[in-house]
């Protein structure tokens, strides 16, 4: 080698031995089934929701939420003594409480 290029190549081969150790680091403490491809999770919301989960997808206390089905017209649906709220009913009375207000 050139005296130059001795001077260059320490710099050269000083990183790609340390990323070399870097990855051979990460392989030592991982076995073959280490690795697992992402797992893609849905969440669906059900179609009757109960108080608690109404509260939380309309982000309200359980008195206003009792307090919109009274005077406001939040729709509901009685099955013997339990109240749901149906999901897609709820968003079209967002909606139209929405284009009251434009």
């Amino acid at each position: 080698m050139h005296k130059r290029m001795s001077h260059i190549s320490p710099l050269i081969s000083e990183p790609q031995s340390v990323a070399l150790e870097r990855v051979q680091e990460g392989k030592q403490g991982r076995s073959k089934q280490g690795v697992q491809p992402p797992v893609l999770k849905l969440t669906l919301l059900p179609l009757l929701l109960d108080i608690e989960q109404t509260m939380e997808v309309l982000a309200l206390g359980k008195s206003k939420i009792y307090d919109l089905v009274e005077n406001e017209g939040l729709p509901i649906l009685r099955l013997g003594k339990s109240i749901r709220f149906p999901y897609k009913a709820l968003e079209q009375w967002i909606e139209q409480r929405m284009q009251e207000i434009a």
